[in-house]
């Protein structure tokens, strides 16, 4: 037994609701998930950020010295023009829209890829929220490839990637969305 946070009577362990007051028994974090795990995901990408950015080395380049050019022999001069090669198309990887949350197919990517999305709430109220999670074709959060997270009655952004390999996505939105994945 245990006693009730708001009325101190005695209740059992277990209780969730205090069955004389109804007040809720369990902690913030219980009572808060979608909030909870949304704060860990950040604190977690915060973490994987600085752990990533103190790995980085200062290198410092030296500039070449010219070569010595004597009286004897003359300067050579040599242009060599590179033809620019124009990028390739990219093609459709995935197609959706809808609204609420929604997981999608797996897609494979080779290298770089975009994700093109947008929102619009009008059907929800003048504002809401979308949010966009890529998760490794193994169900795995992916850490290299950073969530959407907007607030606002509506919206459209191009988000590049530059980790290729199988993914899916999971939607979370009040709003109607679309969402086309490039590569």
């Amino acid at each position: 037994m245990k006693k009730c946070k708001a009325c101190a009577k005695e209740i059992d362990d277990k209780a969730t609701k205090c069955p004389h007051c109804q007040t809720d028994q369990r902690n913030w974090f219980m009572r808060h998930k979608i909030t909870t795990g949304f704060l860990a995901l950040i604190l977690l990408i915060i973490i994987l950020a600085a752990a990533g950015s103190g790995s980085k080395t200062n290198k410092t380049s030296v500039p070449a010295t010219a070569d010595k050019i004597t009286q004897d022999q003359p300067a050579q001069t040599t242009t060599k023009t590179v033809a620019a090669t124009p990028p390739a198309a990219q093609q459709s990887l995935l197609d959706i829209s809808g609204s609420g949350t929604k997981s999608t197919q797996k897609f494979t990517a080779a290298g770089d890829w975009d994700l093109n999305w947008t929102y619009n709430c009008k059907n929800f109220g003048n504002q809401g929220n979308f949010q966009v999670f890529v998760y490794n074709g193994d169900g795995s959060t992916s850490f290299q490839n950073s969530p959407v997270n907007q607030l606002g009655a509506s919206g459209t952004d191009v988000e590049h990637y530059h980790n290729g390999g199988t993914f899916y996505l999971q939607v979370n939105s009040e709003c109607n969305w679309k969402i086309q994945v490039k590569g």
